[in-house]
């Protein structure tokens, strides 16, 4: 089966009813933003313990990607609860960012495979996806908090 692209996906979650017409509270957006960068600083701090869990470390950095993505689409007054719609949604409507599809994909199904097949989620493969998360992070942190000035 042929992987999908960003834009195939979206449509396609568009075409399902997969995206909700959504309010904007600034307030409500500053609130999870820094709930989200107070659940990013402890996960960094998790990562340089002795012997981490990688997947506890995974999983906070994918939560926090995932809330920083969906604090994005609400100032385009709209949410999803479907992981692959929201970063469907963010290649196709932020192509500033220039996020790889294939790697969000990569990093949706591993979380998905932890969580519902439970597979482990190894040092190697944590290693492969971390710098780019980081980036990704940084970037979104940076995006909303711009937008916020803005309002």
């Amino acid at each position: 089966m042929r992987n999908l692209s960003a834009k195939e996906v979206y449509e396609d979650s568009a075409a399902q009813g997969l995206y909700e017409e959504s309010g904007f509270d600034a307030e409500e957006v500053k609130k999870v933003l820094h709930m989200a960068m107070e659940d990013f600083a402890f996960a960094k701090k998790m990562k340089v313990e002795n012997d981490p869990s990688w997947r506890v470390v995974f999983n906070a950095y994918y939560d926090v990607f995932r809330e920083l993505c969906g604090l994005l689409l609400r100032f385009k007054k709209q949410k999803s609860s479907n992981h692959q719609a929201v970063f469907a949604f963010i290649v196709v409507y932020f192509k500033e960012f220039d996020f790889d599809w294939q790697l969000l994909e990569q990093i949706r199904t591993v979380r998905n495979n932890n969580k519902y097949q439970g597979l482990d989620i190894s040092k190697n493969m944590w290693k492969s996806i971390e710098m780019p998360l980081e980036v990704y992070i940084a970037s979104l942190k940076k995006e909303i908090g711009r937008r916020l000035e803005e309002e």
